[in-house]
């Protein structure tokens, strides 16, 4: 394989920086599952290489513990947090046109102002810190990754390599799963 053809491969199974955290971690247990059955079952692995890969799968293991550490405060803010703000942003909008169409609730501006700034006040001090150390591990586990890959290219092969990731959607932005109707990334491989 061509040094660009590594690296459009290297490309081409790679998932969008883009991509949510909840999403990065989904990609990088699938590498990680697939690397551990290359440990368990791959029959033309020695034992050298079989124990370089657990050491591989220790430390991606360690990367995926991480990340799951900073996916889940962050998923929890999001579904639990940051939905009661927005809630109250979409009633203050409700009062607002009721009051538009001539309905009694003389505050319903001052409401909507009011949590309008909350909102912002929260995507400030919540939001923001969360987000920050959510996109640092996502950081953390892509260049993880980059580095084992480069590692197991040279002492297995590029095609090695290319074995551990799974199909992506079109956009590289979630791993693609036919025929799963329970989840978001059901959708054809690119």
């Amino acid at each position: 394989m061509s040094a660009g053809s590594a690296a459009e491969a290297a490309a081409a199974r790679r998932l969008s920086r883009g991509a949510s955290g909840l999403r990065h971690l989904r990609w990088a247990r699938e590498v990680l599952a697939t690397l551990e059955a290359h440990v368990e079952h791959n029959p033309a692995l020695d034992g050298a290489e079989r124990e370089a890969l657990r050491g591989e799968a220790r430390a991606l293991a360690g990367a995926v513990q991480a990340l799951s550490g900073a996916v889940k405060p962050y998923r929890d803010f999001l579904e639990r947090t940051r939905v009661r703000y927005r809630g109250r942003v979409r009633l203050a909008e409700h009062l607002v046109r009721e009051a538009d169409a001539g309905h009694a609730d003389e505050g319903a501006r001052a409401r909507l102002e009011e949590s309008l700034t909350e909102l912002a006040g929260m995507e400030a001090t919540q939001r923001g810190p969360l987000k920050a150390a959510l996109s640092a591990e996502i950081d953390r586990l892509r260049e993880a990754m980059a580095r084992m890959d480069a590692r197991l290219e040279e002492r297995l092969s590029a095609a090695f390599v290319e074995s551990l990731y799974p199909p992506l959607t079109d956009g590289a932005t979630r791993v693609a799963d036919d025929g799963d109707p329970d989840d978001d990334a059901a959708a054809s491989p690119r």
